[in-house]
């Protein structure tokens, strides 16, 4: 350092060995081209988006069933039931594979159970597929971001990273609305699910080429060559990065005024101590369960509200769903004039308006020859535009007051508010969304608009 002194701060390195080994690291990172950052981000932007097109493949496919399957609400969940199981293992399985090895296998795991869902032939088959996809969602999505934060720098070029990985979620359900779209004109639900495993199958081979294992987690298990050879990927001449200020490698953010403090410990004790104080986390669990119930619950119901609401072409105006997510992430990232939280609450009370706005659609008395159809299209978009914001606000939110190796299982413990949202919202909607379509726009709109004002609450470290 220029004064020589050490930085004093939770979790630093022991001895100057270790100490000269995370400089060595950010330096690595400092001076990475802006083709490392791009490529690092595309690749996790394409993990991302191929979570969403196995996320919502069953919405789609839900209409080819024709009632063989019985009821669709237990197949629907299962997907998130395992998304929670995915979610909660995802810290312990980082310790033990490494982020990007584990984002690999997990990839791997969804072409697989995409693969295997063809040969399902009754509803507790399906659901068992589905349930593996959904643990291999859930574990993927942590080391998706954590990996974003501890490889792209400087901290400008990592905000528009994590902006551009959380918006990829559209590109995924553009995508799966593509590949669904033959569903309308004679393939078979078998076809389409073998289309939608080659996604994160091309994408397992891209990461493993262009995205590096986590430099802290080969730090902590002291493989010094691996992280080496990692760093060697970065700058194939070297790491000698620019000349910086020196700084400890994502250890701990100190809180301010009663946030959140990050404790750098390994034992499950030392855990439980990043869940203080307890109000921001419930604050923050709130928002994660309310903007799942509402998105996931109406994403996959969509095709049958369509079909409530006199819709003739459901597939084509599904791809007008899925496209209506751009102008939201467009504005979420260009409207970035307040503070994270209160930007939050902003789009939350604009979610609770637009699915107010979808509790005013009628079932139709004849065809679609009326407004009803178009009004109930519109309605469903502008939600889809302004949840899409909520998405990526929330991701600048929810990992901000944690430190680097603790990250995937802080995320991972939000993850399981989402997951719960999203599975108590398969079994809701499911039940409202034939004859009862106020009700089911009615219920998420209190919980988001009781979820902007936890918002106000919530203070980030600086």
């Amino acid at each position: 350092m220029s004064d020589g002194k050490v930085p004093q701060c939770i979790g630093a390195a022991e001895d100057q060995e270790d100490l000269d080994e995370f400089e060595v690291t950010l330096d690595a990172l400092f001076a990475a081209s802006p083709g490392f950052a791009s490529r690092v981000t595309l690749a996790l932007c394409l993990s991302n988006a191929s979570d969403a097109v196995e996320t919502l493949s069953l919405g789609f496919a839900i209409p080819k069933f024709d009632g063989s399957f019985g009821d669709m609400r237990l197949p629907a969940a299962a997907v998130f039931v395992g998304m929670l199981a995915g979610g909660c293992a995802a810290g312990a399985l980082a310790e033990g594979l490494g982020h990007q090895r584990l984002l690999v296998k997990m990839l791997y795991l969804e072409a697989l159970s995409a693969l295997a869902t063809t040969a399902a032939t009754g509803p507790w088959q399906l659901a068992l597929c589905r349930f593996s996809s959904g643990i291999a969602i859930g574990a993927a999505v942590p080391p998706i971001f954590a990996l974003a934060e501890e490889l792209i720098h400087p901290r400008q070029r990592r905000h528009r990273s994590l902006s551009l990985i959380a918006s990829s979620f559209i590109s995924g359900s553009v995508l799966v609305s593509l590949l669904a779209w033959p569903l309308s004109v004679g393939w078979t639900w078998q076809a389409f699910y073998a289309t939608t495993g080659v996604v994160p199958l091309f994408n397992a081979w891209l990461v493993s080429r262009w995205v590096p294992e986590s430099p802290t987690f080969l730090q902590h298990q002291g493989r010094r060559a691996e992280l080496l050879a990692e760093l060697q990927r970065v700058l194939p001449t070297g790491p000698t990065g620019p000349h910086r200020p020196s700084l400890c490698f994502r250890v701990v953010q100190e809180a301010n005024d009663g946030v959140i403090r990050a404790i750098e410990e390994r034992s499950m004790s030392g855990r439980l101590q990043l869940l203080r104080p307890m109000d921001v986390v419930l604050r923050l669990a709130a928002i994660c369960f309310s903007i799942a119930f509402a998105w996931y619950g109406l994403s996959t119901w969509l095709l049958q509200l369509f079909q409530e609401v006199g819709l003739k072409h459901r597939y084509i105006t599904a791809i007008a769903y899925a496209l209506s997510g751009v102008p939201g992430c467009v504005l979420a990232i260009l409207l970035r004039c307040m503070e994270p939280p209160k930007l939050l609450a902003f789009w939350l009370l604009l979610t609770a308006l637009s699915c107010l706005s979808i509790s005013l659609i009628k079932r139709p008395s004849g065809d679609d020859s009326g407004p009803r159809p178009f009004f109930a299209a519109l309605c469903v978009c502008l939600f889809n535009s302004v949840a899409t914001a909520v998405f990526n606000v929330l991701t600048t939110v929810w990992g901000a007051p944690f430190s680097a190796s603790l990250r995937p299982f802080a995320l991972g413990t939000l993850s399981v508010c989402m997951r719960l949202g999203s599975i108590v919202a398969q079994f809701v909607d499911g039940a409202l969304v034939h004859g009862h379509i106020s009700e089911m726009a009615l219920v998420p709109a209190v919980l988001l608009g009781m979820s902007a004002v936890a918002c106000w609450g919530i203070i980030l470290p600086k």
